[in-house]
């Protein structure tokens, strides 16, 4: 059915139906009407049949028929067919007639007479057969008929059927085509709707004047507005907000780079280089993570197939790329690992991981302490990352998940995109994120609940 229009497949479908069910009804009314006309025939031929019985005599020994020749004409005559009879005695003698008349193939068991169709001289004829009962035993009288009167009223009959068949046909199919015609309108009216909208009108296709059978299509179609626009509302704001956050260190780097070229004292120089090389890896940093958020977020690039891992396997395996820096601010870093499956992207899971640890390491002061855990329930496995740092004020614990979005006052050279980005994966893994304070009462708690074998949902 490809390339055909809805009209089309529905007419291909309803046609066939119309048209066998016209055949049918004109078939019935034929055959019914030329049974009801055989019988009136039939009739006339078994009554030829009794009249010429009426003629036949007997005598003890002796049968006759005595059929005047004026009888016998009237009998014979007819406008469109021959008529032939014959008289069979009790004997199987030739009493009277044409010969050659084809006899019944068999004598009914529970009436007088038979029809049966047969041949005369080459030509197909109708016989009726009465068997009558005389003293001298039973004769056999047989009239039959040539077929042309029948034939003309299966013309008639065929004319009078087909032709108003055809032409109610014709009158439903016009029917129909219209009716199609009107039913199919509002989805042409929802056609020039949607056409004549620019590619930025993604407002909701009304559907209350769409037919109930067309509604839930309108409503899909509404759905998948409603993730377009969500989509295309994300990718506004994510680049509004990088172009925002990358101008300011490139701004500063092109600064230095300036002063740079104009400085001549080597202990100067080198500091500026060294204050280049630190905003280098602050803006190699903030690319790296907004290359990450675009990725995590709705419309972001499909995500790869997921996997059956232990969680705290990855964090074993990814433990080493968190020592320098915790090194580095005399940190201690320690890990409480227990078993914890996941159904998971390894990849965005290890992406999850390194924020995490990387905010508490940033936000904790040297000499603090720094904690991984993980585990599982029999409902759910548990990713926490404790610190004993500044902490983050409970107002600001929902506010930290968005995007861009630092704690006022706070330390670090963090860009507030890390627990977006972990907010963002959490979310794709069916997972939700808690934000508290430890039960020492100083620092943060961030706590990643996944499902247990949960999986990361299709990218929308």
């Amino acid at each position: 059915m490809n390339g055909k229009s809805l009209r089309q497949m529905l007419m291909s479908w309803l046609l066939p139906a119309l048209i066998a069910l016209l055949l049918a009804g004109a078939l019935t009314a034929y055959l019914v009407a030329l049974r009801n006309a055989n019988r009136a025939y039939d009739r006339a031929l078994l009554d030829t049949t009794l009249a010429i019985a009426a003629q036949v005599k007997t005598e003890p020994g002796r049968t006759r028929l005595e059929l005047p020749a004026v009888a016998q004409q009237v009998l014979l005559t007819d406008k469109y067919d021959q008529i032939y009879y014959l008289v069979v005695g009790p004997q199987g003698e030739f009493l009277a007639g044409h010969k050659g008349l084809p006899p019944p193939p068999a004598r009914p068991e529970n009436r007088d007479w038979t029809y049966y169709d047969g041949y005369y001289q080459g030509k197909p004829v109708r016989v009726a057969a009465l068997f009558s009962p005389t003293i001298n035993g039973e004769i056999q009288v047989m009239a039959a008929e040539t077929l042309v009167k029948r034939d003309n009223l299966l013309g008639e009959i065929l004319f009078g059927m087909l032709v108003p068949e055809i032409l109610l046909g014709v009158t439903v199919v016009a029917l129909v085509w219209f009716g199609i015609g009107r039913g199919l309108a509002p989805l042409n009216r929802l056609r020039q709707d949607i056409a004549a909208r620019s590619p930025q009108d993604l407002r909701p296709v009304p559907e209350e004047h769409a037919p109930e059978e067309v509604r839930p299509v309108v409503h899909e179609l509404n759905a998948l507005l409603a993730r377009l626009d969500e989509t295309l509302t994300a990718q506004r704001r994510f680049i509004s907000n990088a172009a925002h956050q990358i101008r300011t260190p490139i701004a500063a780097l092109q600064a230095q780079l300036d002063a740079s070229l104009r400085e001549s004292d080597p202990a100067e120089l080198r500091a500026t280089l060294q204050r280049i090389h630190a905003a280098a890896g602050r803006t190699a940093h903030l690319t790296h993570q907004l290359l990450t958020l675009a990725r995590v977020e709705p419309g972001g690039q499909a995500a790869a197939e997921p996997q059956q891992i232990e969680l705290d396997e990855l964090v074993r395996s990814a433990a080493a790329d968190w020592m320098p820096q915790a090194l580095a601010k005399n940190i201690d870093l320690g890990f409480e690992l227990d078993t914890a499956p996941l159904s998971g992207n390894p990849l965005l899971l290890r992406e999850l991981l390194a924020n995490l640890v990387d905010n508490a390491l940033r936000y904790t002061p040297a000499g603090g302490q720094v904690t991984v855990r993980t585990g599982r329930s029999e409902t759910e496995t548990l990713l926490a990352i404790e610190d004993n740092g500044t902490g983050i004020p409970a107002a600001e614990r929902d506010q930290v998940l968005e995007r861009f979005y630092r704690v006022p006052g706070s330390s670090g050279d963090g860009c507030g995109l890390g627990l977006a980005i972990v907010h963002e994966i959490a979310r794709s893994h069916g997972a939700r994120v808690e934000i508290g304070t430890p039960p020492a009462g100083q620092g943060t708690i961030v706590q990643v609940h996944f499902p247990l074998h949960a999986a990361p949902d299709s990218p929308t």
